[in-house]
């Protein structure tokens, strides 16, 4: 192996203040893994302008420069981890789509990274990255490409009208993509759809906070004292798809079964007053209240998590509660599978199943896990995981080399090359213009950042590519954009539902559980 230290670029969709998954486990990852100084680390984030910031930051949180958020950031994430992080930080210019509650990359952000610089790119849920982007291909870009998957975007699909056809074309659109821009995809758990050149492994850790609770409740335990003198409880995104809509139900039907019950719920959300209004409507006591960080000493004495959900692909709230010493009752489902070596974790088949683990979890102790079983729940072990699943690990990385023009290679006569150069070219087409973006989905002005993100970002001045001007339409670029609708018919439906866990989410209020609270 030669002596030149990899390099690897994180790029995520969500930056802090916003916790969001997106946005809390790459900045972990990229900690842990710069941690050992055997590796250069940079983290790619996104940035808003003042305007967007307001609209997804909470608190009325801002920052009037990228240095400003990048202190606010280290600082969250050292008073969390306990140590200072080497890694470094940029950010690409990005916009939040209201109506999707996501935040969508502007211009080609793989030239946040100079071409010198370009070694190893991780892109955290790589569908988010890809669906608009216009510019390199990663894989030309970068010797090695990895996707971790961290949405199941398929899930919500499902619930939605049209279904069937959404779902197949987005399976299919997500497939594609992944398998024009990465070398490798990493699934958090088989929750998610099949992808090419993927393996399923969680990547993902628990904040070290939460281990140092468990082991404060294990002493406890150890010395024959009351660890958890609350009842029940769920936290998570306030919107019905999270959960709440199979586990109000749930409380709704077995009232009776569950007699004597008391349930709190945490979280914020585009559904929390559709949500406390129902629970309101319950025959058990069920309280609703705005979220709170989860290591929050409120929550240090509850002793059953009950979370229903089957949306998620590996719910990093179930992983918090087994990490504080907490029994988890959760579905017998695939996001799950990680979750079932702990003996703190109790699935269950069906309706009946529910009510018999909840009751049989808050009759019984927590069992007190050992230090192997609180090690998987570690960052530290997830880091490892990491460098294996992803093939980073010894010399495996080197053998690799940038993708050499599809011209030049002898493998482009291999009828799956051929086919993912004509998506690759089909797609790269149809997100060029600003109407054919639009029309698939993409928020106004997405395409060329405005020039009040090139001041902040210093791009012009950076990068010297005239980012802030936009490229001039033309006759020859509306016929390009008519061949780019070749590709947009399987692209339309699929691209526009939700770039996020949160988008659209609140509006799936399923008839069923409605009828049982009304």
């Amino acid at each position: 192996m030669d002596r030149k230290q990899q390099h690897i670029a994180i790029f995520t969709t969500a930056s802090l203040p916003w916790l969001t998954g997106t946005a809390v486990n790459p900045l972990f990852r990229a900690a842990y893994l710069a941690k050992d100084g055997e590796r250069r680390v940079t983290l790619v984030i996104p940035w808003l302008s003042l305007i967007h910031q307001k609209q997804v930051y909470p608190g009325n949180i801002t920052f009037a420069s990228p240095k400003e958020q990048e202190a606010y950031v280290r600082w969250w994430l050292e008073d969390r981890t306990g140590f200072t992080s080497t890694f470094d930080t940029r950010f690409y210019p990005g916009k939040f789509a209201a109506d999707k509650k996501s935040i969508l990359a502007v211009g080609d952000i793989t030239e946040i990274i100079p071409d010198e610089e370009a070694d190893i790119a991780v892109l955290e849920e790589p569908e988010h990255l890809t669906w608009f982007h216009h510019g390199k291909r990663w894989k030309a870009k970068f010797r090695f490409v990895v996707g971790i998957v961290h949405t199941n975007y398929l899930e919500y699909v499902k619930r939605e009208k049209n279904d069937r056809l959404q779902a197949f074309l987005l399976e299919f659109v997500n497939s594609w993509l992944a398998r024009v821009h990465c070398h490798k995809v990493i699934r958090l758990s088989a929750a998610t759809q099949e992808y090419p050149n993927s393996i399923v492994c969680n990547v993902h850790g628990v904040n070290p906070k939460f281990l140092e609770i468990g082991e404060k409740k294990m002493e406890q335990q150890q010395n024959g004292n009351k660890a958890f003198t609350k009842g029940a409880y769920y936290i998570g995104r306030m919107v019905w798809s999270k959960g709440y809509e199979e586990l109000l139900g749930l409380l709704n039907i077995y009232h009776k079964e569950l007699a004597g019950l008391e349930m709190d719920l945490y979280g914020n959300g585009e559904d929390f007053d559709q949500i406390q209004r129902a629970a309101k409507k319950l025959k058990l006591v069920v309280r609703v209240y705005p979220g709170r960080d989860h290591a929050d000493p409120i929550f240090h004495d509850y002793k059953v998590f009950l979370n229903p959900s089957t949306t998620d692909v590996v719910c990093t709230a179930t992983a918090e509660a087994l990490a504080m010493g907490k029994i988890v009752v959760c579905a017998n489902h695939p996001s799950n599978d990680f979750f079932k070596q702990f003996p703190n974790c109790r699935t269950y088949d069906g309706r009946n199943g529910f009510v018999e683990a909840t009751l049989k979890a808050l009759a019984e102790e927590p069992a007190q896990p050992t230090d192997a079983q609180t090690h998987q729940l570690s960052w530290e072990s997830a880091t490892e995981r990491f460098l294996q699943v992803a093939e980073l690990v010894g010399d495996v990385v080197t053998k690799r080399s940038k993708s050499p023009s599809r011209h030049l290679e002898s493998e482009s006569l291999n009828s799956k090359r051929i086919i993912e150069d004509a998506f690759g070219y089909l797609h790269y087409v149809a997100s060029g213009f600003e109407t054919s973006r639009r029309a698939l989905g993409a928020i106004p002005g997405s395409l060329q950042p405005d020039e009040q993100l090139c001041k902040e970002l210093g791009l012009v001045t950076e990068l010297g590519k005239g980012h802030c001007h936009r490229p001039n339409g033309s006759w020859f670029g509306s016929v390009l954009v008519l061949v780019g609708s070749v590709i947009g018919v399987l692209f339309v439906k699929s691209v526009t539902l939700k770039l996020s866990v949160n988008a659209r989410v609140g509006s799936n209020k399923h008839a069923l559980l409605r009828l049982h609270l009304a």
